[in-house]
């Protein structure tokens, strides 16, 4: 084996050779391993071999187009590929092309790289930008953008849109009387109650502490959020028994609604926070709803 076969050999990357009639010439051990094909089974066989049946077609065409006017093209510049392996799952890869002509050898070389590790990589990232840490709902920053288009849609839809801010009641009793872990643990318990009492279509999210916010897409009336607040403060005031210690808990629920309350996304959060501050005010473990002059009174209790 001289020096260049055993490069070819060796390589981490697949590395395929085809001929401008789009027959497989060559295929070197990494490229059989990401297709789950024996060599014997790819040479002579069509390059079209690793593309489902209604995309190979297509693939002719761009390969003819490449073969009559060849440039290179390295990785990262031919968008979400995916090859078909032999037992029919696919492959997330990278691919770079580059022209052989010589020696008696024309055709197009293909380096082919497997980014699944990448992929899944990059979904976590995603996720970790997008998502709380802790609960796995929604974050804040996501939230904002869930609810600027929810806006948006029922502007052009003439729907309504409700907006529920929850804090819960005694969050910060629960943590100094049995400590940051059962905390965590309560924020998460309260996370899948929330889930739990809503529509797949809506958003849960926590947006800091112990603070959540459910955003119901499409409401009839005003009150079909009261209905929805009543369930969640009646789902998160149920006793819970967290690694044996029994906790109890409540929220508070301020509601407000696009677009009679607010037409603007930072405007009807802050309608909510300020008829969800109302809520604890009056006592805790209730759901209020946002009307105008609601600021003046608060601030009005402020200063008392």
């Amino acid at each position: 084996m001289n020096l260049s076969e055993l490069i070819v050999t060796q390589a981490p990357d697949g590395i395929l050779f085809v001929s401008d009639a789009g027959t497989i010439v060559l295929a070197n051990e990494a490229l059989c391993t990401l297709s789950g094909y024996q060599p014997h089974e790819l040479l002579g066989q069509s390059v079209e071999l690793f593309l489902p049946a209604d995309l190979r077609r297509l693939h002719v065409e761009n390969r003819q187009r490449y073969a009559s006017e060849p440039q290179r093209r390295p990785m990262g510049t031919m968008g979400d590929l995916t090859l078909l392996r032999k037992d029919g799952t696919k492959v997330p890869i990278d691919i770079a092309l580059s022209r052989v002509d010589g020696e008696g050898h024309v055709g197009t070389i293909a380096f082919v790289r497997d980014t699944s590790e990448a992929k899944q990589s990059e979904r976590q990232l995603q996720h970790q930008a997008t998502h709380d840490a802790l609960t796995g709902l929604t974050n804040r920053w996501l939230f904002s953008e869930y609810l600027r288009h929810a806006i948006a849609h029922a502007q052009r839809a003439g729907r309504r849109v409700a907006l529920l801010l929850l804090d819960l009641d005694g969050f910060k009793s629960v943590n100094d009387t049995f400590g940051h872990a059962i905390g965590d643990k309560l924020l998460i318990d309260v996370a899948g109650s929330l889930t739990a009492q809503v529509r797949a279509s809506d958003v849960v999210a926590r947006i800091g502490g112990d603070e959540f916010v459910v955003l119901l897409r499409e409401v009839d009336e005003l009150l079909d959020a009261v209905m929805v607040a009543t369930k969640l403060i009646a789902a998160l005031s149920s006793p819970r028994n967290l690694d044996g210690f029994p906790v109890q808990t409540g929220c508070s629920v301020g509601i407000a609604m696009y677009p009679m309350d607010a037409q603007e996304p930072e405007a009807l959060m802050r309608c909510a926070d300020l008829a969800m501050y109302h809520a604890k005010a009056q006592g805790r473990g209730r759901s209020i709803v946002f009307k105008p002059g609601m600021s003046d009174l608060i601030a009005a209790a402020r200063r008392t």
